[in-house]
């Protein structure tokens, strides 16, 4: 019969994991909660410690383990680090883990963590842990276990002299081991093993005992919440004592080092079902945390114009937003009942294709391309670029009958001034590298209205990312273009009303379009739906842009006011520098800059208001 071998993932909130008959997921510190997180075993159930979490950390699992469960070989990791079972040795970091970014299904056949190889090599070994560091070579050159305990800034250095008296008193055969490993260099991290029963009971019996001794000893009343966690910190060191005990006595158990693998990111990542059961207008964005201030700008703009006949299920792709801007961003739609912001991290989905971004052009750029996997629900999805304002309703737009076609766009009258004679590059491009059949269809990608149910049958998620792997001149703009191309539906430009960027766009290149573009062009700049500010030169850069005003008038009620004109005086600053450098010596540029963001400042952000407080915050923080 194979050997009953469990694995306890210690999780203390909602996280991806493995599920497995051998890797069982076990929240902890369930004693000091109500929350109970779905399908995982619970510390407090049964003989538990599960009250002394805040002290004891992935002990309590341990506890519970010995207590409660009855296997063959007990194994413990976190949810954020797994052993790795893979015959092949990968790169470690200074601290010894090989670090990988997200925790998903490529991850099990990579590091061997299914249940028959598990299976195959645990039964081989009585014993398995990490592998064992040497601290001299580690991030600190740590001379000693001791060294580094009493080095650590947030413990206390004589905890440790307290554990090693009540060994010495009252487990006098461990004395020997517990000294030589502290006096020693090498020692195995995070309370990851894996043990035979009899070793894992033992191990239990003597450990807890130690710890307990220890919380009957020492006052930890006015210890700083890490330092609270001294038992967790001292068990670290109890493993390596008990190791070497352990081999001391029983040289003949069969032994295995496994590296550590470290994820850096492990929320769980379902699919998104529609928010609303009706009259659902599904629009999604992608951004970063550095383009947040104007994604949402780009967001009052729409909740400007929301409609109550409509419910707007907003979702926003992304990989890196802080917890605050996520916070921040909900806080703005928390009076609209019809409209729900939801935020899916998009990067993990295209982590194994080589997606060129630049100076102008973001990664997230790519992440249209994924809206027809990551909203299967929906036949019909707007898309919007976050360098947009709306002057209209977009339920409005998304009104507009897709049947038949892939998308729907609004043409591009920056690349057809182009390819007629305003840039020879482009039009050299077209003739010669990019095959669109008709490049006087080509259509400007900010603002997509996609027939999902038609993506999809076209082409696979796979295929799409597979296409914006190659390098086009306009990344994933130019794939839409060239693998839609004949199934597009063009919308009104005013759906779609590109600004004269750096006040140059209209004179010298959109007027080289063809004189149907134009027309069309100039009357959607008269009365814009959805204004986008595409090209290099954008109102947060410069506010004299072309209809900067509809930006601003936007931006000023959001969270992000201050934020934006404390980055567009940043580069105030950064101009005198780069443009006055000739004129003026060092010494002066610098006092000369000084004097421009303080007057700037003081008309800005008067003295007294609330608004020069923030811009106060913003600054300690820079």
């Amino acid at each position: 019969m194979p050997a009953n071998i469990k694995i306890l993932i210690s999780c203390h909130k909602d996280t991806a994991y493995l599920k497995s008959n051998i890797w069982q997921p076990i929240q902890l510190g369930c004693k000091n909660t109500d929350k109970r997180l779905p399908e995982m075993l619970y510390d407090n159930a049964g003989e538990n410690i599960s009250a002394l979490n805040p002290m004891y950390c992935e002990l309590t699992a341990q506890y519970w383990a010995w207590k409660n469960m009855d296997a063959d070989y007990y194994g413990f990791c976190h949810y954020r680090r797994y052993f790795s079972f893979s015959q092949e040795r990968y790169f470690e970091d200074a601290y010894g883990n090989v670090i990988e970014k997200y925790l998903d299904d490529s991850i099990v056949e990579k590091y061997g963590l299914d249940d028959e190889n598990v299976q195959k090599l645990v039964e081989q070994y009585d014993v398995i842990t990490t592998v064992r560091k040497d601290l001299r070579h580690m991030p600190g050159r740590f001379s000693s276990v001791e060294d580094q305990y009493r080095r650590a800034p947030l413990l206390h250095g004589k905890d440790l002299q307290v554990m090693l008296d009540i060994i010495d008193e009252k487990y006098p055969e461990y004395s020997k081991a517990a000294h030589q490993h502290c006096e020693g260099h090498v020692t195995s991290f995070c309370n990851m093993y894996i043990l035979k029963k009899e070793i894992f009971f033992d191990y239990c019996q003597w450990m807890f005992g130690v710890l307990e001794e220890f919380c009957k000893r020492v006052d930890m009343s006015h210890y700083s919440t890490e330092a609270l966690r001294t038992p967790g910190h001292l068990s670290e060191r109890l493993f390596g004592i008990y190791y070497l005990h352990l081999l001391e006595k029983k040289p003949e158990l069969r032994t295995k080092e496994l590296q550590c693998v470290l994820f850096e990111n492990t929320e769980r990542q379902d699919i998104l079902a529609p928010a609303f059961e009706q009259n659902s207008v599904p629009v999604v964005f992608a951004a970063n945390n550095q383009f947040v201030p104007m994604f949402a700008t780009c967001l009052r703009s729409v909740l400007d114009h929301v409609s109550a006949n409509y419910n707007y299920d907003l979702v926003l792709l992304q990989s890196d937003i802080s917890k605050e801007n996520k916070a921040e961003l909900l806080g703005m739609v928390e009076g609209y009942s019809n409209v729900s912001l939801r935020f899916f991290d998009a990067a993990r989905m295209v982590k194994n294709y080589k997606l060129k971004a630049n100076a102008h052009i973001s990664v997230e750029t790519f992440y249209r391309f994924l809206i027809q996997a990551v909203l299967p629900d929906y036949d019909k999805i707007l898309y919007l670029d976050c360098d947009l304002v709306a002057n209209a309703d977009v339920a409005e737009l998304y009104q507009t009958d897709v049947e038949g076609y892939m998308l729907a766009a609004a043409r591009d009258p920056d690349f057809l001034g182009q390819i007629n004679g305003a840039n020879l590059s482009t039009k050299l491009y077209c003739e010669q590298e990019f095959k669109m059949k008709d490049p006087y269809n080509y259509f400007q990608a900010g603002v997509l209205l996609f027939n999902e149910k038609e993506m999809r049958k076209a082409y696979s998620l796979d295929e799409w990312l597979t296409f914006a792997s190659h390098p086009y001149k306009y990344s994933d703009q130019d794939v839409l273009n060239l693998y839609c191309e004949g199934r597009v539906k063009y919308l009104d430009m005013a759906w779609n009303m590109i600004t004269d960027c750096d006040h140059t766009r209209v004179s010298q290149v959109i007027v080289h379009a063809p004189a149907s573009v134009q027309a069309e062009y100039h009357k959607a700049h008269s009365a814009p739906k959805l204004i986008h500010y595409a090209g290099f030169m954008k109102p947060w850069h410069r506010p004299t842009e072309d209809y900067a005003h509809a930006f601003w008038d936007a931006a000023r009620r959001t969270p992000y006011y201050e934020e934006l004109m404390f980055r567009l005086m940043d580069g105030v600053s950064y101009w005198m520098v780069y443009e006055n450098n000739k004129r003026f010596g060092a010494g002066k540029i610098k006092e000369k800059v000084k004097k421009v963001v303080r007057k700037v400042g003081d008309k800005l952000f008067p003295k007294g208001t609330e608004r020069r407080e923030k811009l106060k915050v913003l600054l300690k923080r820079g």
